[in-house]
């Protein structure tokens, strides 16, 4: 088998597949080649598993080739007229610029790697906003916990309970039946990374036996779920026309104070007098910052500053409607359709 890829196509592909297998479990840092109706390239984290069906042509061969994605990146070049050369002989590969070449021994296995690849395909969604959801909702999340998929009347819903938080995302759609699917989030992350990649703008969205389908262009992922066990409270957000205010005031307020506060640390905040604030008090520091004015009712909410940023910095608007809706303040976007539920202290 020998097949050529010149280095800027090589780079893509190697930072996408760095992408899907992340850093977090090193065993999965690597990616396999084969030939199966075409040459492939499979790359996976555990849960999510992607099939890059490559357009380069090559001879028919057997055995899949396995390659550590360190040793991969290792090559990339910022030459642009340079060609990378994958060739195999027996169980050894070697890839070669010209002027480096890496040889690898063992790498042959007879088995191709295990994974769906038949799915009903029945939702399809522009890329950017599906990506955007997927990003919003998992800001404030953290591994171990799980990001939901659902549809509901005429939108698709995007979902996560990160603490004491809310956070869902809404994509018009018709869905031709409803679903639901609860994705890791650790994999939820990996997939908004590698969508990041592509330059495509449209994604596929099936249902298999026991997996979610993404079809993007060439690449077909097939990713693990589980039952849906949180009920996101979809009813809060429909009424959602509070009071205004500047997204980037509250950004601002909020940098500042992450810098006084320890990750996992709790600060106020607190609408009165017409003002909102954030107020700190620890050990011997007290900080308070007005953030902004506001005309809307008083409140007071416990929220953690690096997780509010985090979240905020990734709502698609200048200007964010706040609201009080049953025992909860809604921060929302309506026109990228991201909220945000944090429950008031009650006093």
């Amino acid at each position: 088998m020998e097949f050529r890829i010149n280095s800027e196509e090589y780079s893509r592909l190697i930072d996408l597949l760095n992408r899907v297998t992340g850093t977090v479990e090193p065993t999965y840092r690597h990616f396999q080649i084969y030939h199966r109706r075409g040459l492939k390239f499979f790359a996976s984290d555990g849960c999510a598993k992607l099939e890059f069906s490559s357009p380069i042509e090559v001879d028919p061969f057997t055995g899949v080739y396995t390659v550590p994605i360190d040793y991969a990146r290792a090559l990339k070049t910022g030459k642009r007229d340079t060609t990378i050369t994958f060739s195999t002989d027996g169980s050894q590969i070697k890839i070669s610029t010209g002027s480096e070449t890496l040889t690898l021994d063992r790498t042959r296995t007879e088995e191709l790697p295990l994974m769906e690849r038949k799915f009903e395909f029945s939702f399809r969604y522009s890329l950017k906003e599906f990506r955007d959801g997927l990003d919003f909702v998992s800001a404030a999340s953290m591994e171990g916990d799980s990001i939901e998929i659902f549809s509901k009347e005429e939108k698709t819903y995007m979902a996560a309970a990160a603490g004491k938080l809310v956070l869902v995302a809404s994509i018009e759609s018709l869905p031709r039946y409803g679903f639901a699917f609860s994705i890791p989030y650790v994999t939820v992350r990996h997939l908004v990374k590698a969508f990041e990649e592509l330059k495509v703008e449209e994604i596929d969205t099936g249902v298999g036996i026991s997996e979610l389908g993404f079809k993007v262009g060439p690449l077909l992922f097939s990713v693990c779920t589980d039952e849906t066990t949180f009920s996101p409270p979809i009813s809060l957000i429909r009424n959602n026309c509070g009071h205004r205010v500047e997204r980037r005031e509250l950004l601002i307020a909020l940098g500042k104070i992450t810098r006084l506060s320890r990750k996992g640390f709790s600060v106020l905040m607190i609408s009165k007098n017409s003002t909102l604030s954030f107020y700190l008090k620890a050990a011997n520091l007290r900080y308070e910052s007005i953030a902004s004015s506001f005309s809307g009712g008083s409140f007071v909410v416990q929220i953690d500053p690096h997780r509010l940023h985090s979240v905020l910095s990734r709502m698609k608007a200048q200007a964010l409607n706040l609201s009080i809706q049953e025992k909860n303040l809604l921060v929302g976007s309506p026109e990228s359709g991201q909220y945000l539920l944090i429950p008031l202290v009650q006093p």
